[in-house]
């Protein structure tokens, strides 16, 4: 469980809209500083959520003025011209976005049921940090970037590591460590919209020896308590569509289904090299990992 949007602080906290219009008087793209710095490549988001033909072609004519490497784009799924036009013009899709919504209004933290009675939930530390990132490193396998194969596996796993980092040290109200027999066994992250108080759930992670042992759920439970106790009375939360398990978890707590967006990356600079071999995760390597991707939250 991840909310995707790891780089800017000040966009993390922007609603979430499954219909945002491009402003024709605002620019097509948005460039990526931290993303740029940290993947060594240039990279832009598309502003809005649906295409036209002279967005996408204004679009494109900004990429290649300012040499663009890789263009993000989070597209409305509903709006099918969107999606011709953009596998039209390369876009490549890399993930579909679930967003869920939750009143919190009838959960209570005194009488809400606990999934186990030996993990210990408290605030994040900072000596926790080092572990936190190690488990961050090998969390994240049905993000979308597990799923580009320009994407290589030691910057994505860095990448979360050092999302995860930032949240814990302030870049998160929400930071929540578990404890089970003395050690860190996961930790979850969460933001607070200033001006409306909705919450929104950001990362999740649990250390692979630990799961299936109750420790996500305690860890989504308790995270709910806090969002109540901090007066937020809405939350939502966001996942992969390829992440079945994770969506049953947060349905069981009552959330329902808000929005499905479709990500999409395109690349300015041809496809990878090598990738047959360094990146067949389709295949063995992700079947490797299937059991502990579909372990994670229970």
């Amino acid at each position: 469980m991840d909310s995707n949007e790891p780089s800017d602080v000040n966009a993390r906290h922007e609603a979430i809209s499954a219909d945002v219009l491009h402003p024709p008087s605002s620019p097509p793209c948005q460039f990526l500083e931290w993303d740029t710095s940290f993947f060594g490549n240039r990279i832009a988001r598309l502003n809005g959520n649906r295409l036209t033909a002279d967005l996408c072609n204004s679009a494109i004519d900004w990429c290649n003025a300012r040499q663009i490497d890789c263009l993000y784009f989070l597209a409305d799924s509903n709006d099918p011209g969107t999606v011709w036009l953009a596998e039209e013009q390369g876009f490549r899709l890399v993930e579909i976005r679930y967003t869920l919504e939750r009143s919190l209004k009838d959960w209570n933290p005194d009488t809400r049921p606990h999934s186990t009675d030996d993990v210990l939930i408290r605030p994040v530390q900072s000596s926790d940090i080092p572990i936190v990132q190690e488990i961050a490193r090998t969390s994240y396998l049905d993000s979308r970037f597990y799923f580009d194969p320009h994407f290589d596996e030691e910057h994505w796993g860095q990448y979360y590591a050092t999302w995860a980092k930032k949240s814990c040290e302030g870049g998160a109200e929400l930071a929540l460590i578990a404890e089970k027999d003395g050690e860190i066994a996961g930790y979850i992250t969460g933001l607070v919209d200033p001006k409306t108080r909705h919450g929104l759930y950001e990362l999740t992670g649990v250390r692979a020896s630990m799961r299936r042992s109750g420790v996500g759920q305690e860890l989504f439970r308790s995270g709910l308590d806090w969002y109540v106790q901090h007066g937020v009375s809405y939350l939502t939360v966001v996942t992969q569509g390829r992440n079945v398990t994770t969506q049953r978890m947060i349905q069981r707590h009552g959330f329902l289904s808000k929005a499905c967006q479709i990500y999409y990356h395109k690349w300015f600079t041809g496809d990878p090299e090598h990738r047959g071999e360094e990146k067949h995760r389709g295949d063995q390597k992700h079947r490797d990992n299937e059991e502990r991707l579909s372990e994670t939250l229970r």
